[in-house]
């Protein structure tokens, strides 16, 4: 009976001298290891995508690889597998060994002519690797177990009164987390009724009760109240003294609740507390019932525009934050007789029950725009939002609950279409153009696989001599029955739907090999800009897609100018950080792109591993102003501060070149210099402006 043997681990070898690399390779083959060997840093980094080795060997000094970029790309690339990176180095070089470690690595070894022992130290760190990711294993379940049954964990240091915990400790509280904060400012969100059987509980601890157990309230941002179980367990010095507090505290609000509020619960959203759906459905259909026909009702749909940005920009958090101020909001700005509902996401309902005519309707709607517009205070910033409605009149467009929902969604659509911020009440040639946006999402869906997605490029030029230095790439749809239809018609359903991420590999790779053919030709200096959608950059395997097209590529890397909005990065930038560093370790170039538009922080702007800003266009249009010329030159100032290269987009004419010439701004980009255009149209024009 034949038996499966076991699994040999795959060891990566990154040495730069030769025999020394060989040597390492013998070895670990006779241990019983596979091998792979590379002398490069990048090429490196490639075969651990492809590869996923269990165990890397990085020699030093790293000298394609500065500031250890290898062993940080690796550590950056999937954070939830650990693998061990072990550094060759010399006995003396104890400097190498400290930038090493801060880079993440591992372990180290000392060089020999022999390396003798590299397979026994590499059996034990194989050994820690597996205890380490075990252990990661657990308190990831761990941490997802606690965050279903909304547990978390805390302690307070007595003697230094500062109180830590998990994150969902914090969130239940209220309270955001920081260092140093102090056990008043850990209970602040408590009600007043109830911090005295905290302090109460303190007071006995300070006695000497080891153990705590105490039920209070908890006052939301949002108004809401929360229960909460807090328990704990004392720990005393020898003396006596209370040292710290250390235990768990759950949210046990759906405890509290009495069993007769479950119809209620079915019929009511649970994030805003306003009626969902189905009650709003069955509202109206009861409502219609008894409805006098010669009156006039109204069913308002509504949602808030590019609310998927604002979540993107703001966190998901605050957009809850944001849906249950509106939702607040509207229950004040509607008529006490009239009924409003949340439909789902940030889709919002209002039946309008009564109003003498169309007039007066269109009155009360100017009333609730006007009203829903006001700013919404979120994280200390106000916000401003706008909203597409859509109106369906009872009984002019229909009579139903289905047609007047159907008609109120579609004249919604509508004036989402038409840019939103406005309110369209529905007429019977609406239909059409409904069926008409349907249709063409589907279209979209066989479009990359029919070839109808394609890449044009848009000349970028040197400030100062005017010749040719790259372009951007910048994706169009070139439908078979409509022809060329705009981005901004097909990118947010692309986006919607997801498929914008195989729209976004596909440009990405069609730019790169088309960048390569200019430099095949001679023009050895063009750079290529490619937009990463916010899809793209936090949903995809971003890295390995770059990586792999690189690979069939012979382009050098820095020809590769990677654009992300300054909006996206600053969403989460933490982890923008760790995706951005390894980018840069691939060799690829980094842009902010519309850069003024979004939220950036300076200090995250400096540790960005950037290259470039582009000013964005609206800035550029502004000039004619002395306001938009003071903004544009503190940008350009802050950029050359930074040492960030300049990229002018939208150019149109020659005054706002000039604006820009003897000032920190190297490219140019806009109609100027060239529109948008197919490859083989570019390359003509490249040719023609390149003598």
């Amino acid at each position: 009976m034949q038996t499966n043997s076991p699994k040999k681990s795959l060891i990566l070898i990154v040495i730069q001298h030769a025999s020394t690399r060989v040597t390492a390779v013998n070895v670990l083959n006779h241990a019983g290891f596979q091998t792979l060997d590379t002398e490069d840093g990048r090429q490196g980094i490639s075969l651990f995508i492809e590869k996923q080795p269990d165990v890397v060997i990085v020699d030093t000094p790293i000298s394609t690889q500065d500031d250890y970029k290898l062993i940080q790309a690796i550590n950056q690339f999937d954070k939830n597998r650990s693998v061990p990176i072990l550094i060759l180095t010399e006995p003396e070089d104890i400097k190498t060994m400290e930038y090493a470690f801060k880079a993440g690595a591992t372990d180290f070894t000392i060089h020999s002519n022999h390396l003798k022992h590299l397979a026994q130290r590499i059996k034990y760190i194989l050994r820690s690797a597996k205890t380490e990711q075990q252990l990661r294993n657990a308190l990831a379940q761990l941490e997802h177990t606690q965050k279903l049954a909304k547990i978390g964990y805390w302690e307070w240091n007595a003697e230094e009164d500062n109180v830590s915990g998990s994150n969902l400790t914090f969130d239940l509280l209220g309270i955001p987390k920081q260092k140093g904060l102090s056990f008043e400012q850990f209970i602040s969100h408590v009600l007043p009724k109830d911090t005295p059987l905290i302090h109460q509980a303190i007071s006995d601890a300070n006695q000497g009760l080891s153990y705590i157990a105490i039920n209070f309230r908890v006052t939301q941002l949002d108004g809401n109240t929360r229960h909460i179980e807090c328990l704990g367990n004392s720990t005393f010095s020898q003396s006596g003294k209370l040292q710290k507090i250390s235990g768990s505290i759950q949210d046990i609000t759906r405890l509290h609740k009495d069993e007769s509020l479950i119809e209620y619960q079915n019929r009511h959203d649970a994030l805003t507390g306003l009626p969902n759906r189905a009650h709003f459905s069955q509202t109206l259909e009861e409502f219609l019932a008894d409805r006098n026909i010669n009156a006039l009702s109204a069913v308002i749909i509504f949602d808030i525009d590019r609310f998927k940005q604002i979540n993107i920009n703001l966190s998901q958090e605050q957009g809850d934050h944001l849906l249950r101020n509106l939702a607040q909001r509207v229950s004040r700005v509607i008529r006490e007789a009239d009924f409003a509902a949340r439909l789902g996401s940030d889709e919002f309902a209002i039946l309008v029950k009564n109003v003498q005519d169309l007039s007066e309707l269109n009155l009360l709607m100017g009333r609730i725009v006007h009203d829903l517009s006001k700013p919404f205070l979120l994280n200390y910033q106000e916000i401003f939002i706008s909203y597409s409605f859509g109106v369906s009149v009872f009984p002019n467009d229909a009579k139903d609950v289905e047609s007047l929902l159907n008609h109120a969604n579609i004249s919604r659509s509508i004036a989402k279409t038409q840019g939103g911020n406005q309110f369209v009440f529905y007429h019977s040639g609406m239909n059409a153009k409904a069926q008409g946006l349907l249709s063409l999402e589907n279209d979209l869906r066989r479009a990359l696989a029919n070839n109808q997605i394609e890449v044009f490029y848009q000349p970028q030029v040197h400030a100062k001599s005017l010749l040719p230095t790259g372009a951007e790439a910048l994706v169009r749809w070139n439908h078979p029955k409509h022809g060329i239809i705009s981005p901004t018609v097909f990118i947010p359903l692309a986006e919607s739907t997801g498929l914008i991420i195989d729209i976004g590999r596909y440009v990405l790779q069609c730019a790169i090999f088309e960048a390569q053919k200019w430099h095949d030709l001679g023009f050895n200096t063009m750079r290529i800009g490619i937009n990463l959608s916010s899809r793209q950059f936090t949903q995809s395997n971003l890295m390995k897609d770059v990586q792999e097209i690189l690979s069939q590529t012979t382009l050098p890397p820095q020809f590769i100018d990677l654009e992300l909005t300054e909006s996206l990065a600053m969403n989460d930038a933490e982890n923008s950080l760790d995706i951005l560093k390894g980018l840069k370790a691939l060799g690829v170039s980094l842009a902010i792109d519309d850069f003024g538009t979004g939220y950036s922080s300076l200090s995250y702007l400096q540790s960005f591993p950037i290259d470039t800003i582009k000013v964005d266009q609206s800035f550029v249009q502004n000039l004619t102003t002395q306001e938009g010329q003071s903004i544009t030159r503190t940008i350009l100032a802050m950029a050359e501060s930074l040492n960030l290269e300049v990229i002018a987009e939208g150019i149109e004419s020659q005054e706002q070149a000039e604006f820009f010439k003897d000032k920190h701004c190297t490219i140019f980009q806009g109609f100027k210099y060239g529109k948008p255009m197919p490859s083989a149209k570019f390359l003509s024009w490249l040719t023609k402006h390149s003598i």
